[in-house]
């Protein structure tokens, strides 16, 4: 049928997405895409759609200036310094920008630092090896001055779930490391 809309090639640069950025701290809903001649199928079976990303997130202000939180944080083979839940944190040998972690509970993770930045007080760092049953985890820790003798610490990751939505995991990260971590960052230096 010539006039059958479905079978009509669609005009160039119609129905695409534009890109939008993501800050951190926001989720991107990914979408199936819509195969040209058969729009009512929206996806192939040989294309599955993408999983989603999870999203772990703890914020904290404290009584400490945000240079000194900064110094602690910035520290990045020294996380078992102020975190409780870290037994052991040691720079990889050869490269100070990759920590090796135990936990209390016995848990064995590496770290890599992706970025750093001391004026915005930001640094960023991924998984490389790890237990969980995920993939494309990424952190990052902000710390922002609340005037000169009180900060405050956002710690977030997102990461894909190997299967189901992640909340629990994200629960897991958000409650059991991140809170835990933060509670005891603000609590160093008073005394």
């Amino acid at each position: 049928m010539p006039n059958d809309p479905q079978r009509q090639n669609p005009q160039p640069g119609r129905d695409l997405q534009q890109a939008q950025p993501v800050l951190p701290g926001q989720r991107r809903e990914p979408q199936a895409p819509q195969h040209p001649q058969h729009p009512q199928h929206p996806q192939h079976p040989q294309h599955p759609q993408p999983q989603r990303y999870a999203e772990s997130r703890a914020h904290r202000v404290m009584d400490r200036a945000a240079d000194a939180v900064w110094r602690e944080v910035r520290d990045f083979p020294a996380l078992a310094a102020w975190h409780p839940g870290i037994a052991s944190s040691t720079a990889h040998p050869g490269n100070p920008r990759v920590r090796d972690l135990v936990t209390t509970d016995g848990i064995r993770l590496t770290e890599a630092l992706h970025a750093v930045d001391d004026t915005l007080m930001t640094l960023e760092y991924g998984f490389v090896a790890h237990p969980f049953p995920l993939t494309d985890y990424r952190a990052r820790m902000e710390v922002r001055p609340e005037g000169d003798t009180r900060c405050s610490v956002t710690w977030t990751a997102t990461f894909r779930p190997a299967e189901g939505d992640g909340a629990a995991l994200a629960a897991q990260f958000e409650a059991g490391v991140f809170a835990v971590g933060l509670e005891a960052l603000g609590a160093r230096g008073r005394g």
